[in-house]
C-alpha cells in the first residue's frame, strides 16, 4: 500500500485515491494544510495499484530530447486578454474542445475560495478555469471523469500543474489520441491553510465576506499585477504582488509544499503535450510582442500540441523563440525554489498568530538581502545576454 514516510515524496495529485479498486484511500490534511493519502488497512487488498500510479516513486528521468518548440502568444482578443492572467491562450485551447463537443478540465474557486478541479462542457462556463490561482488545486475525481469522456470518444483537455498532469498519464495508464495535456510554469504551491487564514485577515479588515478574487489583476499593469478582492458589502482590496502579504509569503517560499523544495517535474522537457506560463523577460528576447497587457509563454513538447497550437494562427500574435533563452537554466520553472529558513517558524506559529504578523518572518539581515538582490540580478543578466 501507499505509505508516505517522506513529506517531501508525495505531490498531492490523488492519483493513488482514484486508482484504488476498494476505495480504501482518503486524502487528508495534515497540521500544515497539505493533502497527504490515509489508507484504510482494513479495506486493503495489497493490490498496489496505488503504489504503481503514483508518479513520484515511479517519475522516470526524461532524456532530452529534441528542444521544445517556444512561441511568445497572446490572443487577439482583447477582452478575452484582459480576464486572462496572461495572453489568454488556454481559454482559446480550450475553445477548441468545447466546439468539437469536448470537456475541459482545469482549476476553479469552490464557494468558500479553495481551488478544485472541475469539468467544463460549455463556453459560457470557461470565466471559472480563467485566471491564474495560486493554490494546490484539489484534483478530487476528474481523472476518473477524463477517463470517461475519453473512453466515450470525445475529445479532453486537461490542465494542471506538472506532477497533476503525470498523475493523469500514470492513471491513464496509456495514450490516448483525443487527450490534450496542458501543464504550467508552476513555482510552487502554497498551503491552502494558509490561505484561508489569510482571506478571513482580509475579510475581517473589511468587516465583510470576499465577493470575487483576482490573484493577477492587471490594471496596473501585467508586470506589477495585483491581488485583488472585492468584498460584498462594496469595499475593495487591491496590492501589487511586491506588497501584498499572501503574494509575498508565497514568493518567498515560506509556505510551500515539501516537495515542491524538490520537484521532479520542473524541466524544460515535460510529459504534457504543451507548457503555458507567463513570459517574463519578454522585453529582451521578443519585444515585438510586449505591450505589458500579458504575453503568454508556450512550448510544445508532441505534435499534437504543436498543432494545438498552429490552429490558433488567426486568433492571435505569435513569435517563435528559442526556448533555451525564452525558458533559461536558472528560471525558476525548471528547477525546485529553495526552503525559505524559517519555514519551520513560521508553521509553528500559523495557528497563533494573524498572517501581518507571520510576514515579519520573512524580514532579512541586511547582508541577506544584499546577496540576495545580487543574485536576481546576475540571474537576469544571464537571462537577458
Amino acid at each position: 500500500m501507499i505509505e508516505i514516510k517522506k513529506k517531501e515524496e508525495c505531490c498531492g495529485c490523488n492519483a493513488c485515491v482514484q486508482i484504488c479498486p476498494k476505495n480504501c484511500i482518503s486524502i487528508q490534511a495534515d497540521t500544515e494544510g497539505f493533502w497527504y493519502p490515509n489508507v484504510n488497512e482494513a479495506k486493503c487488498v495489497h493490490c498496489d495499484m496505488c503504489v504503481k500510479v503514483c508518479p513520484v516513486i515511479n517519475k522516470e528521468e526524461r532524456k532530452p530530447e529534441e528542444i521544445p518548440v517556444a512561441f511568445a502568444v497572446y490572443a487577439k482578443d482583447s477582452i478575452l486578454r484582459d480576464e486572462s492572467s496572461s495572453g489568454g491562450i488556454f481559454s482559446l485551447l480550450a475553445e477548441q474542445v468545447l466546439q468539437n463537443g469536448g470537456t475541459v478540465f482545469g482549476a476553479a474557486f469552490t464557494s468558500d475560495w479553495q481551488v478544485h478541479h472541475i469539468a467544463v462542457n460549455d463556453k459560457k462556463n470557461m470565466y471559472m478555469l480563467r485566471g491564474s490561482k495560486y493554490l494546490q488545486s484539489n484534483i478530487e475525481n476528474t481523472y476518473i471523469e477524463a477517463k470517461r469522456v475519453l473512453d466515450s470518444q470525445k475529445e479532453v483537455l486537461f490542465s494542471g500543474t506538472g506532477c497533476q498532469i503525470e498523475g493523469l498519464q500514470r492513471f491513464l495508464g496509456k495514450d490516448y489520441d483525443n487527450l490534450t495535456t496542458v501543464d504550467i510554469l508552476c513555482h510552487g504551491v502554497p498551503s491552502p491553510k494558509v490561505w484561508d487564514k489569510y482571506r478571513k485577515y482580509q475579510e475581517k479588515q473589511y468587516n465583510s465576506k470576499a465577493r470575487d478574487i483576482s490573484f493577477r489583476n492587471k490594471s496596473q499593469g501585467w508586470r506589477k499585477f495585483s491581488l485583488k478582492i472585492g468584498f460584498e458589502n462594496g469595499a475593495e482590496y487591491s496590492q501589487i504582488l511586491d506588497e501584498d502579504i499572501f503574494m509575498q509569503l508565497f514568493l518567498r517560499n515560506i509556505c510551500l509544499r515539501p516537495s515542491c523544495y524538490n520537484c521532479k517535474f520542473k524541466s524544460l522537457h515535460r510529459s504534457s503535450d504543451i507548457t503555458i506560463g507567463d513570459f517574463w523577460g519578454i522585453e529582451s528576447v521578443a519585444p515585438d510582442v510586449d505591450d505589458d497587457k500579458g504575453t503568454s509563454l508556450v512550448l510544445t513538447h508532441t505534435s499534437k500540441g504543436d498543432d494545438r497550437i498552429r490552429i490558433l494562427i488567426d486568433k492571435v500574435k505569435i513569435h517563435e523563440v528559442n526556448a533555451e533563452i525564452a525558458l533559461p537554466e536558472s528560471a525558476e520553472s525548471r528547477h525546485s525554489v529553495a526552503m525559505h529558513r524559517k519555514r519551520r517558524k513560521f508553521f509553528s506559529q500559523l495557528d497563533k498568530k494573524e498572517v501581518d504578523q507571520l510576514i515579519k518572518l520573512l524580514k532579512e539581515p541586511i547582508i541577506e538581502r544584499v546577496k540576495r538582490k545580487a543574485k536576481f540580478f546576475i540571474r537576469k543578466i544571464i537571462s537577458c545576454s
